[in-house]
């Protein structure tokens, strides 16, 4: 989930090229609406398109795809302007980091609550002027010393802390599950049975759990039946293939079968790329549409 990396993977030279008739002045209209009629709402990169953010969101809708997510988007100085396209050509907005982080600080430290609480304060106004309704947090590196349990009741007085103004805002609030096999050694949240647990003991309806089955592949598998068991607790998802977290048919997961999972348990918001994409972005399209049919 490591916001950097993903720029410099999915931001490669042969983005513009792959991109046919579809300008950097934004889009023409003569693409082929590749992601029309998919049931799954794939929030796809921003970053496999050239030009402004708000040229973007004119390419996105252009290939037919009707959502985007990029973490850092509530740091775009012309955020107002991407939420009053997007509103126009029906692009809805994935989520923005929040607070927290992978290596270092977090709310399962009572310490951080208060910097947790500022920091989710910050991200809800960033929210609003960009449109988006969901909001990322980080539980921190696993504290040496200290339970689970401990861990788990910290971050959950911390979600309890935040709930309201994010409730007030109409907007929820996600924890994020790490793997620490590959990428992430050290983090707190592994487990898709933890994320679900500190969801019942938050026990507000604004905080879920972020499912990233890139991450839960890794950790430990038996991915539609984790859903299946957990989607009352999960409010958001993040995906990639397994091994090397790029496009789905790269590696090990059936992603037909997970889609048509994460559908049929009755979830209807995102499911947003975070990988490093391998091919030219027109290719990268088709793949994720050819994923929603089943």
């Amino acid at each position: 989930m490591d916001r950097r990396t993903f720029l410099k993977t999915a931001g490669s030279a042969a983005v513009v090229s792959a991109l046919g008739s579809v300008a950097s002045g934004g889009a023409h209209g003569e693409v082929e609406k590749i992601g029309a009629g998919m049931r799954t709402t794939i929030a796809v990169s921003p970053n496999w398109f050239p030009g402004s953010h708000v040229e973007k969101m004119e390419q996105i809708a252009a290939y037919g795809f009707r959502a985007f997510e990029n973490l850092g988007a509530g740091g775009w100085s012309d955020k107002e302007a991407v939420r009053a396209k997007c509103q126009e050509l029906g692009i809805r907005i994935g989520a923005i980091g929040a607070g927290g982080s992978i290596g270092g600080w977090g709310p399962n430290d009572p310490a951080h609550h208060q910097r947790f609480v500022a920091s989710v304060k910050r991200a809800i106004e960033n929210a609003k002027k960009l449109g988006t309704k969901v909001l990322l947090g980080l539980t921190g590196r696993d504290r040496k010393g200290v339970s689970k349990d401990e861990q788990l009741d910290a971050a959950a007085k911390a979600g309890q802390l935040v709930a309201p103004m994010v409730e007030d805002a109409g907007m929820i609030l996600v924890w994020e599950g790490l793997n620490v096999l590959v990428d992430h050694p050290g983090y707190f949240l592994i487990y898709s049975k933890d994320g679900a647990e500190l969801i019942k003991r938050t026990d507000r309806p604004c905080i879920k759990f972020l499912f990233d089955i890139y991450h839960q592949q890794i950790s430990e598998g038996n991915l539609i039946n984790n859903i299946r068991r957990y989607i009352k607790e999960i409010g958001h998802f993040h995906f990639a293939d397994v091994p090397g977290r790029h496009q789905p048919g790269t590696g090990e997961i059936n992603y037909k079968n997970v889609f048509k999972a994460i559908y049929e348990a009755g979830y209807r918001d995102l499911v947003s790329c975070e990988l490093g994409k391998t091919v030219p972005t027109v290719e990268m399209l088709k793949i994720l549409a050819e994923c929603d049919r089943w």
